[in-house]
């Protein structure tokens, strides 16, 4: 499910927006609402206690004297139908309409000086006002009432003065939104452009200066990443144009050998070309094999699957044979000093790291020399070292010659210049670290590989 940026941001932003606005409508509303009704009651209210002074005893009767004109401005209303009662004592009837509530619907407040309250009175629902007073002694109930079209009527002009600009708001808002997160995302489609206007043969770096500082960690990474990828790039065309002479060489050598067979006619000369035909194509078998294992130890190379828990010495064991057999036939004296050591990783690419390192000592060892494999583990890293009494290798050459077909210009043995190159390339996929040093004798060159120790136990443990 593609993940959209643009629609995100929208979300976070509209969604508490809208919610921000449901939330506030109902809140203005009530704010203005609340006292527009209490006015109107106290409005009502005061026409209630305007019918007071109307009303006197005389003889313990009593007398209601409303003149038409009072009566006439009472009732007056454009909107509402207007009413008005007069009660005595015992709730007998004095003037008014007669039937008109007096006394809230649920009975609470029936006694108060004041109530308001919703009620009905022909056929309509009404808003009563009622005030009790005492006049000579004896307790009076004055009423007025009117019906509910004015307030109904506000509260719809309430609602269309809170929502109309709140609709108009949100809108404005809707669109400021959408507009800003546009223009704010407008470098990431610059980018987008930069990148898509690229050739894969002409990648330049982000101008991650104009970039906001949001996203400029973010440019300064790809720049990062395609650094690395330009230098992989270059690093991957070298090995194939030295892979490519690399190979020609022997296959040209074995061209010119298979002609020169073909146009012998001495048998014993014939013999010896097939051998040379033979030797060239086993070192290019082994030149083969060498870029294979390369390849397999590069990231990505080999499935990480494949990782177990390895027991380096028991592996070296598995692998002396034929380093032994190497060793005796150019009298070389090969020593083994193998301490427990466990490591996590994948044992072929293990095997073939140990192997280029014993491998490469022995071709570099002159006769009667010496070559010795160690294993230890000290500090929480499982070290392998294999020191030699040959030559050795120049400081200054120390770092060249983990390059891929780098050669000491010195270097007698026939090699592809691959080994070290191979060995660093496991080293690291492993965690690890390669370095040549000088042994404590002075005399020939020290391998160390350092690799993060293992906890678990193999299976064959």
């Amino acid at each position: 499910m593609t993940r959209s940026l643009r629609k995100a941001l929208l979300q976070w932003l509209l969604l508490p927006a809208g919610l921000a606005l449901i939330t506030f409508l109902p809140l203005a509303f009530h704010l203005v609402h609340q006292p527009a009704m209490e006015a109107l009651d106290r409005a009502l209210a005061d026409a209630s206690l305007a019918l007071v002074p109307h009303l006197e005893v005389v003889d313990g009767k009593p007398r209601f004297v409303f003149p038409a004109a009072a009566e006439q401005v009472l009732r007056a209303d454009r909107v509402d139908d207007i009413y008005y009662l007069v009660l005595g004592p015992n709730d007998r009837f004095v003037a008014g309409d007669a039937g008109l509530p007096h006394e809230p619907p649920d009975g609470e407040d029936s006694h108060a000086d004041r109530v308001s309250f919703y009620s009905h009175f022909r056929d309509h629902p009404i808003r009563v006002s009622a005030v009790r007073r005492t006049i000579s002694g004896e307790p009076f109930v004055f009423v007025t009432a009117e019906t509910t079209r004015k307030r109904d009527q506000l509260r719809v002009d309430l609602a269309f003065a809170l929502i109309l600009p709140l609709i108009f708001f949100a809108g404005a808002t809707g669109l400021t939104i959408w507009f800003g997160i546009r223009h704010a995302l407008l470098p990431v489609e610059d980018i987008r452009r930069a990148l898509h206007g690229m050739e894969h043969r002409a990648m330049k770096p982000l101008d991650a200066a104009s970039a906001p500082g949001e996203i400029r960690p973010l440019v300064e990474e790809f720049n990062l990443a395609l650094e690395r990828l330009e230098q992989a790039s270059d690093a991957q065309q070298r090995f194939v144009a030295n892979a490519a002479h690399q190979l020609r060489t022997p296959l040209a050598g074995i061209r010119t050998q298979l002609e020169l067979l073909q146009r012998e006619p001495d048998a014993t000369e014939r013999e010896t070309r097939s051998h040379q035909c033979i030797g060239a194509i086993e070192r290019l078998g082994h030149l083969i094999n060498q870029m294979l294992v390369l390849l397999s130890a590069e990231p990505g190379g080999r499935h990480a699957g494949l990782a177990e828990a390895l027991d380096v010495p028991e592996l070296i064991r598995e692998r002396s044979p034929e380093w032994i057999r190497l060793a005796e036939t150019q009298g070389i004296d090969l020593g083994f000093e193998l301490e427990p050591a466990r490591v996590t990783g994948d044992s072929l690419l293990l095997g073939e790291m140990v192997a280029n390192l014993v491998v490469n000592a022995l071709n570099y060892t002159p006769a009667s020399g010496e070559v010795t494999i160690r294993s230890r583990e000290a500090g929480g890293q499982a070290i392998i070292e294999v020191e030699d009494n040959g030559p050795g290798i120049p400081p200054e050459a120390r770092e060249q010659v983990f390059e891929r077909f780098f050669r000491l210009p010195s270097a007698s043995s026939p090699g592809s210049g691959l080994g070290l190159a191979i060995v660093r390339e496991i080293a690291h996929g492993f965690g690890g670290e390669v370095s040549i040093q000088t042994p404590p004798g002075g005399r020939g060159a020290l391998l160390q590989v350092r690799l993060p120790a293992s906890n678990r136990h193999s299976p064959s443990s």
